[in-house]
């Protein structure tokens, strides 16, 4: 009984996991990035919880995504976002490029929870990452829970390469083992644009931001200038 209430959680957890990857539409593409500029608004208007702007002046990029956690024993969370990547030299922002996240964990643990979350990448191998088909999160010296004020004069390690800031709805409780992952979304890309592209490309697009795009780089802009 117990391996049968085991198996159909599981199998669940990876319908969620998986259902975005059957259901790409531009309007849904769209959604996506607005959620993602009023997510970044939103965190970024308190200041005691926002990310220091000494930080976003200083990132290559960023990646912000939504996801959900669900659990009993075996837990699953999925979910999708979005990346961008700024140029260091022109301080311009590329037109974003569409990633999927997931994470597999093991241990005492049951709920369900939402996240959206916020990922600074600090240098060069972050962005090299992110032109990878997947590329795997953890928490170690390269990935970094970042700190948090408006004013904070913020400093990080120079092997820091993610900064995490996310803020979860709902309940989750456990103790238990994940590894995660980020993966580009190549039909995502295909569908917004129209037309096959790399991920390469659209982090190369600065002067041509799609029109559903400005308003998250106009936003972004408005932060790096605090």
């Amino acid at each position: 009984m117990k391996i049968k209430l085991i198996l159909s959680v599981v199998s669940c957890l990876f319908l969620v996991v998986t259902s975005n990857a059957f259901a790409v539409s531009k309007e849904k593409l769209v959604n996506r990035i607005d959620k993602s500029n009023r997510f970044l608004e939103e965190i970024m208007e308190i200041r005691e919880t926002s990310i220091p702007s000494t930080l976003l002046k200083s990132c290559q990029g960023i990646i912000i995504t939504r996801q959900y956690k669900v659990g009993f024993i075996f837990g699953i969370k999925g979910g999708d976002g979005i990346a961008l990547k700024r140029n260091i030299k022109t301080r311009k922002w590329s037109a974003p490029s569409f990633v999927a996240g997931g994470e597999v964990s093991f241990g005492p643990q049951a709920g369900v929870q939402s996240a959206d979350t916020i990922i600074l990448i600090m240098n060069k191998h972050g962005i090299e990452s992110l032109l990878l088909t997947k590329f795997k999160l953890g928490f170690n010296a390269s990935f970094a829970v970042g700190p948090i004020g408006r004013d904070t004069e913020a400093k990080v390690g120079t092997h820091t390469t993610f900064l995490v800031y996310s803020k979860a709805k709902g309940l989750y409780g456990g103790l238990s083992v994940e590894s995660g992952f980020i993966s580009q979304e190549n039909s995502a890309n295909r569908e917004f644009y129209g037309r096959d592209i790399s991920v390469n490309e659209i982090f190369e697009n600065e002067d041509n931001i799609p029109d559903e795009a400005k308003t998250l780089i106009k936003t972004l802009e408005k932060y790096c200038d605090f």
